[in-house]
C-alpha cells in the first residue's frame, strides 16, 4: 500500500523539522509527504526540503510542499494535503508528533489484515494520567457519545499486549491514519479555523457515523510533544467543542439531551472546584463564555466560524 503523510503547520521550524526526521527515519518511509505550511517565513520549506533531499534516493518520499499564509488553521490545511494526496493510506501527522521508527509500518500491517478498517491511529505514551478525582469525573460526567475512550488507552498504554487493535469512535489528531477511499465524501468541517478543538473527532463521527471503523493499534506509538498555546482556561473550548460535536452528529432523544446536560454539570462542578483552588473567577468566566457562545452559535469562538447565513 503506497502512504501520503499529510503534515499541517504554522510558525514552528523546529518541531516540524524534528517531526519530518522521524518520519524519513521509518522503517516504511511515506511514499509521498504534504506539507501544508501556514507560517510567516519560509524557514520550515527550506529546512524540510534540504532533509527530504538529503535522504536515500531509495526512499526518499515525494515532496509537495505548499507554503500558503492564507489557509487557516490545522483542519483547512489537512484539508489541502488530502486534495492533494495519491497515497491509498493518508496519514495525517502533526509538526509536534515524533512517532517510533515502527509506527507505519505496524499501521500497513493492520489495514493488511484487516481490509475492513477505514482508519488507525497510534498510542500517544506521553498523556500524563490524571488525579483520582479526574478519573472518576471522566467516568460518571461523561456518559454515551460524550465517553472519550481515547484518554484512557493512552494513561494505561503498557497494559496493553502488542498487537491488539483497541475499537474507538474518535482519534487525537496528532496522528492519525485513514484509507483515501474512506475519505471520499469526507473533509474537516469549514467551519473550524486556526488552532481548532474537536475537529478530529468531527472527522471520525462523520465515518462512523456511514458505518467506518476506527482502531488505536496498540503496537504503534508516539510521542506528542504538545506545543505552548496562549495559556486560556480549558472549560469554554471544552464546552463550544462537545456542544458542536453534539449539535452536528447526535441525534436529540431524550437520553441524549440528558447525556448532554450531565455532561455540561461535570464541567461546571469542575470549574467550581478549580475556582476554590485557585481562589481565582476564571474557570467559572470561562463556563459562563463558553454557554454563551453555545447559546449565540459560537460566537467569539476562536476555532468555530459562525454558521454562514441563508441567502
Amino acid at each position: 500500500m503506497t502512504v501520503s503523510a499529510v503534515l499541517p503547520t504554522k510558525d514552528r521550524p523546529a518541531l516540524l523539522t524534528e517531526t519530518v526526521r522521524a518520519l524519513l527515519a521509518q522503517t516504511v518511509v511515506p511514499d509521498e509527504m504534504i506539507v501544508v505550511d501556514q507560517s510567516a517565513t519560509d524557514e520550515g520549506r527550506r529546512a524540510v526540503t534540504a532533509l527530504v533531499a538529503a535522504a536515500p534516493a531509495a526512499t526518499r518520499p515525494a515532496l509537495v510542499y505548499v507554503w500558503d499564509r492564507a489557509i487557516n488553521g490545522a483542519a483547512a490545511a489537512r484539508n489541502a494535503g488530502l486534495d492533494r494526496a495519491r497515497g491509498e493510506i493518508v496519514v495525517f501527522c502533526d509538526d509536534d508528533v515524533v512517532p517510533e521508527p515502527v509506527v507505519i509500518e505496524r499501521l500497513l500491517a493492520h489495514y493488511t489484515r484487516l481490509p475492513g478498517l477505514a482508519g488507525l491511529a497510534p498510542v500517544i505514551t506521553n498523556y500524563e494520567r490524571p488525579g483520582w478525582l479526574g478519573r472518576v469525573a471522566h467516568r460518571v460526567f461523561r456518559l454515551g457519545p460524550f465517553r472519550d475512550e481515547r484518554q484512557p488507552v493512552y494513561w494505561n498504554w503498557r497494559r496493553y499486549p502488542e498487537g491488539v487493535l483497541l475499537p474507538v469512535r474518535m482519534f487525537t489528531g496528532a496522528l492519525m491514519s485513514f484509507r483515501r477511499d474512506a475519505l471520499i465524501g469526507v473533509r474537516h468541517d469549514a467551519r473550524y479555523r486556526a488552532a481548532s478543538v474537536g475537529e478530529d473527532i468531527d472527522l471520525c463521527w462523520s465515518l462512523v457515523g456511514r458505518g467506518g471503523r476506527l482502531a488505536i493499534a496498540a503496537d504503534a506509538r508516539i510521542v506528542h510533544n504538545k506545543a505552548p498555546r496562549p495559556a486560556r482556561r480549558p472549560e469554554e473550548a471544552v464546552l463550544t467543542s462537545w456542544a458542536f460535536l453534539y449539535d452536528k452528529h447526535v441525534t436529540k432523544t431524550p437520553a441524549m439531551q440528558l447525556a448532554f446536560a450531565w455532561f455540561v454539570v461535570g464541567v461546571v462542578l469542575g470549574a467550581l472546584n478549580a475556582a476554590v483552588r485557585t481562589r481565582s473567577r476564571a474557570p467559572l468566566k470561562s463556563v459562563w463564555a463558553g454557554l454563551r457562545g453555545v447559546r449565540n452559535d459560537y460566537a467569539g469562538s476562536t476555532f468555530l466560524a459562525p454558521r454562514p447565513r441563508a441567502s
